[in-house]
């Protein structure tokens, strides 16, 4: 299974902006020289989340980018979507195999049907977590951090 770094990014994008909690816009060299995303790639994955209506920018000194909605209403599949354009995962088509007396086999079709659970259960995965969840994830990593450097 692949996913794009440019699908990565994105998602790391869009957290980067929900994390910033709305209050100003954030500049896309900020959110490239916090995240390690190099500026004009950023710029690209910014301009098709743009498209797709998940963040808005302002223009001049004080401009930036923020979130469109609410974080709570993004789903980390949109994120991807936008960014790659469908969520198509791969499947492999086995070749129908003879066994050693001429008949056919059907391991590769017994495969191809895990293969098609493992693509329901990823896609049902990115359409069910939003980048609300991720913040929380982030509050909870930060927590851990800070219990941690106290012991």
């Amino acid at each position: 299974m692949y996913f794009s770094a440019k699908g990565e990014y994105g998602i790391m994008a869009v957290l980067d902006l929900a994390l910033a909690n709305g209050s100003a816009p954030v500049q896309a060299k900020a959110i490239a020289d916090r995240q390690g995303i190099p500026l004009r790639f950023l710029e690209h994955i910014l301009s098709a989340l743009k498209h797709a209506g998940l963040v808005e920018s302002e223009r001049g000194a004080h401009g930036g980018y923020r979130l469109a909605k609410p974080a709570s209403e993004i789903r980390i599949g949109d994120v991807i979507q936008a960014v790659d354009g469908p969520i198509a995962m791969p499947t492999r088509t086995l070749p129908r195999l003879r066994n050693g007396n001429g008949h056919r086999t059907t391991h590769g079709s017994l495969v191809q049907g895990v293969w098609e659970e493992v693509k329901v259960s990823v896609l049902e995965t990115l359409n069910r977590t939003t980048v609300a969840d991720l913040c929380r994830r982030a509050s909870d990593l930060e927590a851990q951090r800070a219990l941690m450097y106290h012991i």
